[in-house]
């Protein structure tokens, strides 16, 4: 293929992928979409049956699924009608906003006039902070309230509301508030914060407050255990690598002696050779793994043992490499 060839190859690839993207995309948006029609119309089910605590949420799910004025509005409405008022106040607005970006008077008028009846009823909080400290954050809820609202009268839901403030190094304050009316601002007064005690600082435990973990002493008695285990299945090892080098030795001589003249053999002299060739394979695996499995338990269970015991002199472990005698060899050098 020419070079221009390979170029157009690509960009129709790229194209294929860039498609099936878009068609994943418009798939998801349409899952989406069809989810938040379902919730829409199962809320306005909900709203129809007085049922305003079930169908708010729907509404409200609805909306973060396919944002529109129409969700929106209806979500403001299920609030008013709830009793949520600042929370349908703000729906109202956010209503209204969408109207306007799109040039449709009608409606933003529409959610105007809603967040117009439901202002009159609304009731506040005026947070004040006696003295402002760094770092310092104030919540209402799980809302966060800016530092540019603190001391202004902030429209809120009616009921209880729990008010926390807290700040690094300094000891987290909280208070519940209920609302006291329209007209009536409820206000929550944040103290200067005291000083976090010691023990509640990260890394840092106080007068009986909980010691840091200690890592427990390595005593080895684990890994005496595992030298112990490992060493002995190492004898086993070498003790079937001498059982089985014994029968190989034992089938080759018989096979020498009564079925083999030289290099030729009868068929029973060719199973007893195999037989021998295969027993010394097993013999040399047994020696070599036992053999090394047993250093190995060796070195466990030594270097396991307390500082004193090892401190006058050291083992070493090595294993034969000589096909003829395979095993280990084990040495103190002091």
């Amino acid at each position: 293929m020419t070079r221009r060839g390979g170029s157009v190859r690509r960009r129709l690839t790229a194209l294929a992928a860039l498609a099936l993207t878009l068609a994943a995309g418009a798939a998801q948006a349409q899952e989406r979409a069809a989810t938040a029609e379902a919730l829409f119309r199962e809320a306005r089910d909900l709203v129809a049956q007085g049922k305003y605590d079930a169908a708010c949420p729907k509404f409200a799910a609805s909306q973060r699924l396919d944002p529109g004025y129409g969700t929106l509005y209806n979500l403001a409405e299920c609030l008013a009608k709830e009793g949520r008022t600042a929370s349908a106040w703000a729906a109202y607005h956010e209503a209204a906003a969408v109207a306007k970006s799109a040039g449709q008077a009608d409606r933003e008028a529409k959610a105007l006039r809603g967040a117009q009846a439901v202002e009159g009823r609304l009731e506040r909080m005026i947070i004040k902070v006696k003295a402002p400290q760094a770092g310092l954050v104030i919540k209402r809820g799980d809302v966060t309230i800016d530092e540019a609202a603190w001391g202004s009268p902030l429209p809120i839901d009616p009921g209880k509301h729990l008010v926390e403030a807290t700040a690094p190094g300094k000891k987290a304050f909280s208070i519940e508030v209920a609302s006291a009316g329209p007209g009536a601002p409820v206000v929550v007064e944040i103290p200067a914060l005291d000083d976090a005690p010691r023990g509640d600082l990260p890394g840092a435990p106080g007068p009986g407050g909980p010691l840091p973990a200690v890592a427990p002493r390595d005593t080895g008695g684990a890994r005496r255990g595992a030298g112990f285990v490992t060493g002995a299945i190492g004898l086993v090892g070498i003790g079937v690598g001498a059982a089985m080098g014994v029968s190989a030795r034992s089938g080759w001589n018989q096979a020498q002696s009564q079925d083999c003249k030289g290099t030729v053999c009868n068929q029973a002299g060719v199973n007893l050779v195999a037989s021998a060739r295969s027993a010394a394979t097993i013999s040399t695996v047994g020696f070599v793994g036992g053999g090394l499995l047993t250093a190995a338990g060796v070195v466990l269970i030594v270097t396991a043992l307390p500082p004193r015991a090892t401190a006058t002199g050291s083992l070493v472990v090595a294993p034969v490499l000589d096909p003829a005698r395979p095993g280990v060899q084990l040495a103190v050098r002091f």
